[in-house]
């Protein structure tokens, strides 16, 4: 079972985000199977980058520039026709354009309504009409351990040390911070192995 000193380490969070998070995440770890050194390490790798060390549990949808709006989402305001600046300091109409509301919440992002249901059912929680729970330790700190384990299968890949498998399977195919992403596992690893 993973302590709070432990969590620090691993992921550089503050005491009180690693205390906040703690027993959550040594609860979901416990029940989907996060274990071994390898998977305790990728998981928390990737959970430091995508929540920024346990800081935030809400994706940022808050932009200041039609401009960087346009360089973060080209599909819909370059390409797909829909006037950035109406969505500058525009988070919760940006989240219905581009999520239709159900976007990144919880430690690791759980984004799209089907990733809500499942992980409603999964965690026996209605997340699809309360998206809001992600934002709550509890949830935040399940829907992220089922979401490794489960939703998109990175144990194998975890148990391989394979952190580019995994940042695919959890990031996208674009793999953001994949460089990040290696350093934290290789330092969570360190820790949990000393």
């Amino acid at each position: 079972m993973i302590d709070t000193q432990t969590l620090i380490d691993c992921t550089g969070a503050t005491r009180a985000d690693a205390e906040r998070y703690v027993l959550h995440l040594a609860d979901g770890m416990n029940r989907f199977g996060i274990h071994s050194d390898n998977a305790v390490a990728a998981f928390l790798g990737q959970l430091t980058i995508e929540s920024d060390a346990l800081a935030k549990v809400e994706e940022g949808l808050y932009y200041t520039t039609p401009a960087r709006l346009r360089e973060v989402f080209p599909s819909l305001f370059v390409q797909g026709g829909y006037r950035a600046e109406d969505y500058v300091r525009n988070p919760k109409g940006l989240s219905m354009l581009r999520y239709e509301g159900f976007h990144g919440r919880g430690l690791i992002q759980l984004t799209w309504e089907d990733a809500y249901i499942a992980a409603g059912r999964a965690i026996g929680v209605n997340y699809r009409d309360n998206p809001e729970l992600l934002l709550q330790p509890q949830h935040a700190a399940l829907s992220a351990c089922w979401f490794f384990a489960d939703f998109k299968g990175c144990l194998a890949a975890a148990e391989r040390g394979n952190v580019y498998d995994i940042t695919g399977r959890v990031n996208g195919p674009k793999r953001l911070k994949l460089a990040e992403r290696k350093a934290a596992t290789a330092r969570a690893y360190k820790v949990l192995t000393k």
